[in-house]
């Protein structure tokens, strides 16, 4: 028989939640679950698909990156597309990533206190890589390996969110074999199947006695899954050209540990989560021999994201979450100076996928724009080289909690990668 109940936490409101289990909770699982609850907010966080890949369509904020089918990131972006390419190719690029992010506090508790958690952003490194076959006029196969989510916070210890978030560290790593086949001169269909293995830890502040010092949980969990993607091109002439690319969802079941401080708690943990259904349709038009236009819509079904399931040996809970769907669109252009240089630039807009009421302190995201430059060099027939710099303005995202509220001051991101593409003959 299921059982309700109520966990309440004097903290914050994500430790506020009504839950159904299908076994009794032992002790151990009680405080596990009383240190897990704000956990399950980072999972959405990541959830969020990366769009910095490294790959040269991000010198147009991801604009067009569906229909140029101009590099062996196509491999990656719409495996459809790299029909288009007539010789083998291989990509590599390699870049950093800088975050800003910090937090005013306009009201706080006197359990939380009136810290506001300094700057919890930081720098990290990026990496990917892109390989196209050709193996004949009609079918092309590529491999593409690159992080498809990820997000590093670090606030300070003793800060007024801490009972949501201390730090956490999210990777999703994809590894993706693909294959294209050309209908005929106007439409090519792809398939690829990517693995993502996915990393997560967290650490969080644990409420104790009243005047007593807090306890401290970390929590660790990874997974291998397996998912499928779906594409089509479809060249209308020699100049212009529609991609629209299916990314199934991502099941993702985190199994590790948590251990709590001072208590001695130490239990296995599994969480599923689920990163959500991508659907993006882009648009390339040649203008001219020296510029080209791109434009990209998409959506993502976060909303299908409506619970996170939260299990111990002993006992489960299912937490609900409030998050909507997401909606992005982006411009961008390229313009060739000469035959050795061109430049490219774009800008893009992604909705805001979840209300104050329900962010947390380890997903910090309202709108997201982002605005992108990027160069390109033809060092001769084979190789080309490349830069791209991305500045992401994730809004000033407001948090209302229980124990504090207030808004992000400073919010943003800027990525900039380099990147080589060799043609390498049939």
């Amino acid at each position: 028989m299921l059982r309700r109940m109520t966990i309440q936490s004097t903290a914050d409101t994500s430790c506020l939640r009504t839950m159904t289990t299908t076994k009794p909770l032992s002790r151990f699982s009680w405080m596990l679950l009383t240190v897990c609850l704000p956990y399950a907010g980072v999972v959405h966080a990541g959830g969020l698909w990366i769009n910095e890949y490294g790959s040269p369509s991000m010198g147009r904020a991801g604009a067009g990156a569906e229909s140029a089918g101009e590099d062996a990131s196509a491999a990656l972006l719409n495996p459809a597309s790299m029909a288009r390419l007539n010789e083998n190719q291989l990509l590599v690029s390699a870049g950093i990533i800088s975050s800003k992010v910090e937090f005013d506090l306009d009201r706080a508790s006197p359990i939380n206190g009136n810290n506001d958690g300094g700057d919890a952003g930081g720098i990290a490194p990026s990496a990917s890589a892109f390989y196209v076959h050709k193996v004949s006029d009609d079918w092309t196969l590529g491999v593409s390996m690159a992080g498809l989510t990820g997000a590093v916070l670090e606030y300070n210890q003793g800060w007024a969110g801490r009972y949501q978030n201390e730090e956490v560290e999210l990777l999703g790593l994809a590894l993706m074999p693909s294959i294209a086949y050309r209908l005929n001169d106007h439409i090519s269909f792809g398939v690829g199947i990517p693995v993502m293995y996915g990393d997560l830890t967290l650490k969080v502040a644990v409420p104790t006695l009243p005047g007593s010092p807090d306890g401290r949980a970390k929590i660790d969990g990874d997974d291998f899954k397996v998912s499928f993607n779906l594409s089509t091109l479809i060249e209308f002439s020699e100049t212009s050209r529609l991609g629209i690319v299916y990314q199934h969802e991502f099941d993702m079941k985190y199994s590790g540990g948590a251990n709590v401080e001072p208590a001695g708690l130490d239990v296995g943990v599994t969480t599923e989560m689920l990163l959500a259904t991508l659907v993006r349709a882009g648009f390339t038009q040649e203008m001219s021999d020296d510029l080209t236009v791109h434009m990209t819509i998409g959506w993502e079904d976060w909303s299908a994201m409506d619970k996170i399931n939260l299990s111990t040996r002993t006992g489960g809970v299912e937490l609900d979450r409030n998050w909507d769907d997401t909606y992005y669109v982006g411009w961008g252009f390229d313009y060739r100076f000469n035959p050795k240089w061109m430049m490219r630039g774009g800008v893009a807009y992604d909705t805001n996928p979840v209300d104050k009421e329900d962010r947390t302190a380890d997903m910090p995201i309202d709108r997201q724009v982002r605005y992108a430059l990027g160069a390109e060099y033809q060092k001769n027939d084979a190789l080309t080289i490349g830069a791209e710099l991305v500045y992401a303005d994730y809004g000033k995202a407001r948090i209302d909690a229980l124990g504090y509220a207030g808004r992000y001051s400073s919010n943003d991101l800027i990525f900039f990668s380099v990147n080589a593409n060799w043609k390498l003959g049939r």
